[in-house]
């Protein structure tokens, strides 16, 4: 088989509980140390719409990793990126010198609809398990990945009793049944409930006019840098990142079937609120003070980070948020802001430094570490730098 350029031969075929597996490559399984433990790993699951390649704790693209990534690995926290693909290119577009890719039966489509997206990282933990025996993952979701991370618990808790044979649902069912757990899940600068730029992507006659009066004329010209984005690529599943998709009762919404799916699960939730509109550039930002005013990191709104009902009636759109009861449990919940934009795009967009991006800052990436090592030794499980 060959994906983004990458031969994969395909070896012995491997029958378990009746569901016929690839076995994985030893030249793959080579790629981690046989000094760290297999039992945890932190597999870090990227933005919505763009490709990501599949790198290992010591395998990595030309070029590198990103900079929160590459900080997780140097920390001694065994860590794994999910490969992910677009509609128009595969997980390695544009890269050179990655590591063998797995088939693209266990990669995520980064334009899927949750649903898809987290069954497809399920069975790519399958893999993990299978490949090199890791029973336990802490899940890191940059964005979008954020909201697959939440979806990848719903399919292991969902996971019917008989699975498909298609590799991803095979490799899936499998990860249920060797017992793996996800142990902790954080998300930075996620989409949680959408956000008005995802509306103008959607829909720019209708959106443009009434976003730049709620959320500011800066906020709405660079959410129009969107409208390509999604349109060109097909950016992201627009259906759930539109504002309209988490403002009703509605039973049968992807909101509502997330009722207690986080049981149990510590849940992170790193949010950045340096409002370009309100932080401009030319201020320093011990001056910028972002609480007045619609909160966003540039992209998205700060209650849609923290997965909270907007402090007051919220700007049009979305007018108002419903959180159904029960979508986040009552413990083990952890809210954290820093003033960050939401990409090294919208910092350059805004003309901001890289930095203040939440993937290349040290302040956000710090406590990312932080939480994950505390995490680790709480449970009682070496970290090696």
């Amino acid at each position: 088989m060959k994906f983004s350029g990458v031969s994969l031969g395909i070896t012995t075929g491997m029958i378990l509980a009746g569901l016929v597996l690839v076995a994985p490559q030893t030249s793959i399984a080579a790629s981690v140390s046989a000094s760290q433990s297999p039992e945890r790993a932190v597999v870090v699951i990227e933005g919505g719409g763009s490709a990501h390649p599949f790198t290992t704790p010591s395998l990595a693209c030309d070029g590198g990793r990103p900079q929160f990534v590459q900080a997780l690995v140097d920390a001694g926290l065994p860590t794994f990126t999910a490969p992910g693909y677009t509609n128009s290119s595969g997980s390695t577009t544009g890269r050179t010198g990655c590591p063998p890719q797995p088939p693209v039966e266990l990669q995520w489509n980064t334009s899927a609809f949750p649903t898809q997206a987290g069954e497809s990282v399920l069975g790519f933990l399958g893999f993990l398990n299978a490949t090199y025996g890791y029973t336990t993952f802490d899940l890191v979701g940059y964005s979008y990945g954020g909201v697959v991370a939440r979806a990848t618990v719903a399919a292991m808790k969902q996971q019917p009793a008989k699975a498909s044979l298609a590799p991803a649902f095979s490799y899936a069912a499998e990860a249920v049944k060797a017992g793996i757990e996800i142990t902790s899940i954080t998300t930075l600068n996620s989409p949680h409930l959408g956000s008005p730029a995802y509306d103008i992507a959607a829909d720019p006659r209708a959106f443009v006019k009434p976003v730049a009066q709620a959320w500011g004329q800066t906020f709405a010209d660079h959410s129009k840098s969107l409208i390509v984005f999604q349109r060109d690529v097909g950016a992201g599943a627009i259906q759930f990142l539109q504002t309209s998709a988490h403002t009703k009762r509605n039973p049968k919404s992807w909101d509502a079937q997330q009722v207690g799916v986080l049981d149990g699960i510590p849940l992170t939730l790193i949010a950045g609120d340096y409002s370009p509109e309100l932080c401009r550039k030319n201020r320093p930002i011990k001056n910028c003070d972002p609480v007045t005013g619609p909160r966003t990191d540039g992209t998205v709104p700060v209650y849609s980070q923290l997965l909270l009902p907007c402090p007051k009636a919220c700007p049009t759109p979305p007018g108002s948020v419903y959180l159904p009861p029960g979508l986040l449990p009552d413990t083990n919940v952890v809210r954290k802001t820093f003033p960050t934009v939401h990409s090294t795009f919208d910092a350059s967009g805004y003309g901001v430094p890289e930095n203040l991006s939440v993937s290349k800052n040290p302040a956000s990436i710090a406590y990312l570490i932080g939480t994950l090592t505390e995490k680790w030794r709480k449970d009682g499980v070496a970290v090696r730098p």
